[in-house]
């Protein structure tokens, strides 16, 4: 299930973006964050939790929410600063926990960190349907909440959601860099 979020994440853009098959790529984004949401449940019953599993869920998350932003962006709905933020946040913590994994220590996936990618899941989501139905003929004119399209509301509650798993994101990127910390300091005591 977690192979499945790292190619669809690339197919979604090239629907997106090659095919003009908008809600094509919304229906393959709601199955990639199906199959993130049932990944780990399915693991956990079946005890199939692995270290290759564990890294291939990671892959699937950076690369299914960091081409989600791209599209954000490019699509004009997004600030391209939100996105460096995330990836540097997001390549820290890949490189922090590689080095931990690398000495023989664990740093496990927290609950922001889950609640992060909920947060960016369901603002994508939003964010494409809004985007749809935002887009020439999709909804009458007429349709308008106090004279805003829909689609332009569902796009608001999309960034907020976006700023806010970001925030979320960096909050459990600070719990890393001090259980990061911890563990390098007691290396550094183990050495002497």
């Amino acid at each position: 299930m977690s192979l499945f979020r790292v190619v669809a994440a690339p197919t979604l853009a090239f629907f997106w973006f090659v095919l003009d098959m908008h809600a094509t790529a919304l229906i393959i984004g709601v199955l990639a964050g199906i199959t993130d949401l049932f990944d780990g449940i399915v693991a956990r019953k079946l005890n199939q939790v692995t270290k290759l599993g564990s890294l291939i869920d990671q892959l699937g998350d950076l690369v299914f929410e960091s081409c989600g932003l791209l599209i954000a962006v490019m699509i004009g709905e997004f600030w391209m600063g939100w996105l460096i933020i995330y990836l540097f946040r997001e390549f820290t913590v890949t490189v922090i926990r590689s080095y931990v994994h690398s000495q023989g220590g664990k740093l496990p996936s927290s609950n922001l960190g889950r609640a992060k990618s909920s947060l960016l899941g369901y603002a994508f989501f939003l964010l494409f349907f809004g985007a749809i139905l935002n887009m020439p003929g999709v909804l009458p004119e007429s349709w308008t909440l106090y004279g805003i399209p829909p689609g332009r509301v569902l796009i608001w509650v999309a960034w907020a959601s976006m700023i806010t798993g970001i925030i979320v994101s960096l909050m459990a990127g600070w719990t890393y860099l001090k259980a990061f910390a911890g563990f390098y300091s007691e290396q550094l005591q183990g050495k002497e």
